[in-house]
């Protein structure tokens, strides 16, 4: 437990850590503006039936199996900077030389490895958390001036909860597997590189070539688990439950290399 607090104190005296945060705060700021500009003049029918999208309107936050609405647009950015922040948690110390001096406080490599990637994993879900409750928060003057709760019912409620936490847990998984990734290849670029290599590159071209398998790829497991529900009927067998499944298995092959190849690497070398 030492070790882990240590690691989540290192995390947070990263500079883009904070440079993240801010950025995703001040976007925030500006979204809950737009939204309260913007429903100035009140929402049209249409907005205030639900037929249309608009922040103002507070069922518009989250709706629940198709994945529209506020939040599943934070678990994209929040994705995004889970895995830019959790590479840089690895890369820059491979950058800066200080491996092996850690390693002089901490000899067991597994050990450190793990506790990094469980800091990592951690801070990613809190902050996440947080700052969709930040941002929601921001959103709530045009719903109470200018738009509507009709429909927030505590079912509501209860579904935007579960949303934000699974939001969050898909942002510590990607911090998990971009730091993993950037310990393997020693830098923060080859972590992004790869991940978004993959879900722009290879998996656009398994998606297209064999149709039948896109119930086994990354993004299509990531927007199951985060409507928690099937993205596509007609794929059978993909469940919510068998996505994260899924998820958790490709999170954990990046881990299990990570960890042996950092116990054999000769840092000196």
């Amino acid at each position: 437990m030492r070790l882990l607090l240590t690691e989540m104190r290192r995390a947070l005296h990263r500079r883009l850590v904070w440079v993240l945060i801010g950025l995703a705060t001040g976007l925030s700021i500006v979204g809950g503006a737009i939204a309260f500009i913007d429903s100035a003049d009140g929402l049209s029918p249409a907005q205030l039936r639900g037929d249309e999208l608009h922040p103002a309107s507070m069922t518009s936050w989250w709706m629940p199996g198709n994945g529209d609405g506020w939040i599943s647009a934070c678990a994209f950015f929040l994705a995004i900077g889970g895995m830019i922040g959790g590479a840089s948690v690895a890369g820059a110390e491979w950058r800066a030389g200080t491996v092996g001096t850690v390693l002089t406080w901490e000899p067991r490599r597994a050990r450190l490895l793990t506790a990094r990637m469980g800091a990592a994993g951690i801070l990613a879900a809190l902050i996440a958390t947080l700052l969709q409750l930040v941002s929601l928060a921001l959103l709530l003057p045009a719903v109470l001036v200018n738009g509507t709760t009709a429909g927030a019912d505590g079912g509501w409620w209860l579904g935007l909860a579960a949303a934000v936490v699974r939001s969050s847990l898909l942002t510590a998984l990607a911090a998990v597997l971009a730091l993993s990734i950037a310990n393997i290849g020693r830098n923060t670029a080859a972590a992004l590189t790869a991940i978004t290599g993959w879900l722009l590159v290879g998996e656009g071209l398994i998606r297209g070539l064999k149709p039948s398998w896109a119930r086994h790829l990354l993004a299509e497991n990531l927007g199951t688990v985060l409507t928690w529900a099937p993205l596509d009927h007609d794929l059978a067998g993909h469940t919510p439950s068998r996505a994260l499944a899924t998820l958790l298995a490709y999170t954990a092959i990046p881990v299990i290399a990570a960890i042996a190849i950092f116990r054999r690497r000769d840092l000196v070398g």
